[in-house]
């Protein structure tokens, strides 16, 4: 089961997405936060899921509130308009958009994308397959072998192997990973993510996948199989 705390349901449009929600998922759980201003308010626990409806006359304070829980590494599902994504603070991989109108199908896909994802970056290491990264001792290792990597190229590699799937732009990789005082281009990224490819260049799939015209993706050996057969696998986010 999956607890869904929700923030701001209180018009009829939110409570009848709640009531589809109830209706199609019956593994999720929903739990009213109380009533009252943001910086008095028990945020939800990490295990849980926080819902948090960022539509209306006043959007400061869900917004506010969303950035609040997502800080302290418990996912969040906003729902909101596309011209206010700039307000939400998305270094911390805790927090999905849901951009109106919201549909069943899309809040649940945003539910299960960040509910995996901070299970993962909660974890002290992140393994997948063959490659192991321990977060805590910044080590990186490949069939038992120790990877030596840069500051950078271990940054980008957590980044990626965190979100699984997820296509990230260029320009989203520079603001996150360089920061955005950093006056650089975007060859910055293509020259470090060619230099982490080539020391993991003994794995039987490119690890680090290049969507054209967009980014880069960090590709499963399950994503990489299915892709290549024409299988089905789950809608890719762009961050």
């Amino acid at each position: 089961m999956t607890a869904l705390v929700l923030y701001g349901f209180s018009d009829p449009h939110a409570m009848t997405l709640i009531d589809e929600l109830r209706y199609q998922d019956h593994s999720l759980e929903f739990f009213h936060a109380e009533p009252g201003l943001h910086d008095t308010m028990t945020p939800p626990r990490r295990d849980e899921v926080a819902l948090v409806w960022c539509l209306g006359s006043s959007i400061s304070l869900p917004v506010a509130l969303s950035n609040d829980i997502a800080s302290r590494c418990t996912p969040v599902v906003a729902i909101a308009d596309d011209s206010i994504a700039e307000l939400f603070e998305f270094n911390s991989g805790y927090i999905e958009l849901c951009f109106n109108p919201p549909t069943v199908h899309e809040v649940r896909a945003r539910i299960k994308t960040v509910k995996a994802r901070a299970t993962i970056q909660s974890a002290p290491k992140i393994v997948h397959g063959d490659l192991t990264i321990d977060v805590n001792s910044f080590a990186v290792s490949l069939n038992g072998r120790n990877i030596e990597l840069t500051y950078k190229e271990y940054e980008l590699l957590k980044l990626f192997a965190s979100n699984p799937g997820r296509v990230f732009r260029r320009e989203d990789i520079l603001n996150r990973i360089w920061g955005d005082d950093y006056f650089g281009g975007t060859r910055t990224v293509d020259v470090h993510v060619r230099r982490l490819r080539s020391k993991l260049d003994d794995v039987s799939h490119s690890v680090i996948e290049t969507m054209w015209r967009v980014g880069y993706r960090f590709s499963t050996p399950e994503v990489h199989v299915n892709a290549n057969n024409g299988g089905a696998r789950e809608p890719v986010s762009v961050a």
